[in-house]
């Protein structure tokens, strides 16, 4: 708390600002303590701590105590939140070698992203992380012109899509246009058995706890399990594509 809200344009004396900072530091531990007790442990008196209340316009010390109690609030709270997610390592490190081979097979053609909903977050995400490690990539979303990717299919070295369902049907139909024109397609997916595998070249499955949830209304974990993967896929496929 800035002692400045109780004391700004009041005589504040050395001795008083040693009290009110005593106060506020230990103003969790103080309720119930005797005024005697706390003026003895500042080895003053308890009319001096009086004396400062009235200074500040309270009536006495437990009218300033009460106000310092409700105005405080602990600064610089440090909450550290560990997540711990495994990530398949091994499973997928054959997935990303395929996804560095077509990148290398076509550099001077675009890997592009498509998603709709919460997930074209993710894919706008990925699509930005990618172009800052000097990767031509295209993101394309729900409100974009269905011609992006129908027009320019001969300019595209892989179709990433992102689904939660695995049933979004606009992603679907991205899939199978790219499937009719032997554009490989890696899909990510809270859902291995549903419509939109059937025209992956390449499947991330990512644990999706709340599978009825199209809404994404109530706590799941999935787009941040899936950020996370992405994370991990985008550095182990820039490294490998660079040093190579």
């Amino acid at each position: 708390m800035d002692l400045e809200l109780v004391t700004k344009g009041k005589q504040i004396s050395d001795n008083d600002q040693t009290i009110l900072t005593y106060l506020v530091t230990h103003i969790n531990e103080l309720e119930g303590v005797s005024l005697r007790k706390i003026a003895g442990t500042l080895y003053t008196s308890p009319a001096t701590i009086v004396r400062l209340a009235q200074k500040l316009d309270f009536s006495g010390y437990l009218e300033l105590f009460y106000f310092l109690k409700n105005q405080y609030q602990p600064q610089n709270q440090l909450v550290e939140a560990t997540v711990d997610i495994s990530i398949p390592t091994e499973k997928i490190a054959p997935s990303i070698h395929t996804m560095k081979n077509i990148y290398q097979d076509n550099q001077e053609k675009f890997i592009t992203i498509y998603a709709t909903g919460f997930s074209s977050i993710i894919a706008e995400y990925l699509y930005k992380k990618l172009l800052v490690n000097g990767i031509k990539t295209l993101f394309v979303n729900a409100a974009d012109s269905a011609g992006i990717i129908n027009n320019n299919a001969d300019n595209i070295s892989m179709l990433i899509v992102i689904s939660k369902s695995g049933e979004t049907q606009k992603v679907i139909e991205k899939m199978q246009f790219s499937k009719e024109r032997q554009i490989p397609t890696i899909l990510f997916t809270g859902n291995s058995q549903s419509r939109a595998t059937e025209a992956a070249s390449i499947i991330f499955e990512v644990t999706d706890e709340r599978p009825v949830d199209s809404q994404n209304v109530t706590y799941n974990s999935f787009f941040g399990k899936l950020l996370l993967l992405m994370e991990y896929i985008v550095q182990e496929f820039t490294q490998k594509t660079q040093s190579k």
